[in-house]
């Protein structure tokens, strides 16, 4: 993939959604090197320490994102999410989170792509109360 389009971005939230194998799921959409920039939780650098926090740092939660304004490039894309945090268990991922509640949020998400893939992605939250 050179350069990934709408349908695409929705395959990548979907599949992200899904809660899929997550270092399968990096090789496919990101380039080795990628840096991903959470809010909260600081920036992870490569394949190791992304999908680490995908996977140990959502413990206990289903992410959900759905895609509403998707602006793309070849280059970048830049996109309003709504994200549901799905609680599978007591946790406490960005706060007190109770097992069967589902919490809100907005998100801002850009994405820079090098060779089709995600090569850096910076997030904004602002949680829905």
């Amino acid at each position: 993939m050179s350069v990934m389009n709408r349908q695409e971005f929705e395959e990548y939230c979907n599949e992200f959604s899904s809660g899929s194998e997550r270092a399968d799921f990096f090789d496919r959409y990101y380039d080795p090197d990628a840096v991903f920039e959470h809010p909260l939780k600081g920036a992870f650098k490569g394949k190791k320490a992304i999908v680490e926090f995908w996977t140990a740092g959502h413990k206990g939660i289903r992410e959900v994102l759905k895609p509403q304004n998707v602006l793309l490039d070849a280059h970048r894309i830049a996109a309003e999410v709504l994200v549901e945090w799905h609680c599978l268990e007591d946790t406490d991922y960005l706060g007190l989170r109770k097992k069967g509640h589902v919490y809100y949020a907005e998100c801002a998400a850009f994405f820079h792509l090098k060779n089709g893939r995600f090569a850096h992605v910076k997030l904004y939250l602002n949680e829905k109360k």
